[in-house]
C-alpha cells in the first residue's frame, strides 16, 4: 500500500483524528496501537504498514508507546507541529476521562455491579490486544528466520522476564550483523 502523498494532512485532521483515537482509546498500550493503525494506515492511509511498525517499535523505547506511536505519526506528516498536535490530542481526552473516573471510581468503587463492570471489560481488551498484534504481524512472518526471531523474543520476555528495550537492542544487534555480514558476501 502506497502512502497517501497527493496532500499535505492538515493540522486540524490530525488533531480530529487523535482526539477520537483519545476518547475511544480504551485498553491501552496495544489495543490503542490497533485503533490508531485502523484510523492512519488502514482507512486514511497517511502512513504505510512498515513505517508504522517502525513507529511502534520507536514508540516501546520511553514511555507510553501508544503516545510516542501518534507522536511518531504526527512528525511524519507534519513535522514538530504535527508531532505536538497529534500528542495533545491523542493525551487530553484521556486525561479528562481518567480524572473523572478516577472521581467516580474512589466515590462509587464499593457497588458490586461497578467492580462486575470493570471485570468484564478485561476479556475484550485481551481481545484487542491479540487483534493489534495480529495485524502489526501480518505480512512480516515471511520466513522461518522471522518466525524464530519472534519466538526468541517471546521467550526471553515471558520465560525469562528480560526487559523489552534489551530485547529490542538485542534483535537491532542481530539485524545489523545480519545485514553486514550478508552485505559483505554480495560485495566479496
Amino acid at each position: 500500500m502506497e502512502t497517501r502523498k497527493d496532500s499535505k494532512v492538515s493540522l486540524w485532521e490530525l488533531a480530529r483524528t487523535f482526539t477520537v483515537i483519545g476518547f475511544t482509546g480504551f485498553g491501552g498500550g496495544m489495543a490503542v496501537i490497533a485503533l490508531i493503525q485502523d484510523a492512519c494506515v488502514d482507512r486514511k492511509q497517511w502512513i504505510d504498514r512498515e513505517d508504522f511498525a517502525h513507529g511502534v517499535a520507536f514508540g516501546q523505547l520511553l514511555g507510553s508507546f501508544a503516545v510516542n506511536t501518534s507522536t511518531f505519526i504526527g512528525y511524519k506528516l507534519r513535522g514538530l507541529t504535527g508531532a505536538l498536535i497529534c500528542s495533545l490530542a491523542f493525551l487530553s481526552p484521556s486525561v479528562l476521562i481518567v480524572i473523572g473516573l478516577s472521581a467516580l471510581y474512589f466515590h462509587f468503587h464499593h457497588i458490586p455491579a461497578i467492580q462486575s463492570a470493570l471485570a468484564g471489560v478485561a476479556p475484550v481488551i485481551i481481545a484487542l490486544i491479540v487483534y493489534a498484534a495480529y495485524q502489526m504481524g501480518k505480512g512480516k512472518m515471511k520466513n522461518a528466520e522471522s518466525i524464530a526471531i519472534i519466538l526468541f523474543a517471546g521467550l526471553l520476555s515471558l520465560i525469562f522476564h528480560i526487559q523489552i528495550i534489551l530485547i529490542l537492542a538485542l534483535t537491532a544487534f542481530y539485524g545489523v550483523m545480519r545485514y553486514k555480514l550478508f552485505h559483505e558476501r554480495i560485495t566479496e
